[in-house]
């Protein structure tokens, strides 16, 4: 009689549970609705025309998907400011870099980002270099930095810079927002959740495109792709995230699996774009 009455205890808990977190599906979903209406019109258009020339490339549909889903980010993220004053530009910039990845599948949420830390300029970290037993400090230069914790840390000059520049392939935002899509799993190998018809190709192809960079610039031939990608695994998908909305076409036409792997996990053609 005790083994059933705990069985059905534990029913009803697992019940409760499903119910409490439909519920928050539920809420969350209407404070994203009563958000959109209330706006109506979006009003940062004129921020997204100065600051992101890769909104003007978009289709009709994804300009506004991701207009929607840039105003969800603002109000569920926080945005702390390291020596600058934090305001709606600069919210809004994040945002739209953040956004673009995840427009194509129409889904706005980072749900472990839970802060963007800001800061000026590009900041000096220390970093200890071991080589045997001896251990050594240097100063990097940091742009940009993504945490497992669901923080980003972004250099507001060097983010403005790669946005307004949407052909180099270089964007520190496209390339910290990649990262933590990496790490959705938990880890940062270059890997995001994928459905699982893709993890097969995606496991060859990113092997293949990473094992080739390196060999490139182990026989000191310049590889289509920065060489930063060939620090790891983690930094190739981000690195390739760049070069995938920055230089569609060229990447495309330098290597097509690359693209086309891309493209299909992100459900976007960025090559078709304008």
């Amino acid at each position: 009689m005790q083994y059933y009455l705990l069985l059905l205890s534990l029913f009803g808990l697992i019940l409760l549970s499903v119910l409490i977190y439909q519920m928050y599906l539920f809420m969350v979903t209407d404070a994203r609705y009563k958000l959109h209406k209330r706006f109506g019109r979006f009003p940062y258009t004129d921020i997204l025309r100065r600051y992101f020339p890769l909104y003007e490339k978009l289709p009709k549909e994804l300009q506004r998907r991701l207009k929607a889903c840039i105003l969800t980010f603002i109000r569920e993220k926080e945005f702390i400011g390291k020596g600058i004053k934090i305001d709606t530009t600069k919210k809004v910039l994040i945002a739209a870099n953040a956004c673009l990845l995840t427009i194509g599948h129409d889904r706005c949420e980072y749900k472990h980002v839970k802060s963007i830390f800001l800061y000026p300029e590009a900041v000096f970290k220390k970093e200890k270099i071991q080589h045997g037993w001896i251990v050594t400090e240097q100063n990097q230069i940091l742009l940009g930095e993504a945490w497992q914790g669901g923080e980003v840390v972004l250099s507001w000059k060097d983010l403005v810079a790669g946005d307004l520049n949407p052909t180099d392939g270089k964007n520190v935002g496209l390339h910290e927002f990649a990262h933590q899509l990496d790490m959705e799993d938990g880890v940062a190998d270059g890997t995001p959740p994928l459905p699982l018809k893709l993890y097969s190709r995606w496991s060859q192809i990113m092997s293949q495109e990473y094992k080739k960079l390196q060999k490139e610039l182990k026989h000191h031939h310049k590889g289509f792709l920065d060489p930063y990608a060939a620090t790891n695994e983690a930094e190739f998908f981000a690195v390739a995230t760049e070069y995938f909305f920055e230089k569609p076409k060229k990447l495309q036409k330098e290597e097509p699996e690359l693209y086309n792997l891309l493209k299909e996990y992100y459900n976007l053609d960025p090559a078709s774009w304008n």
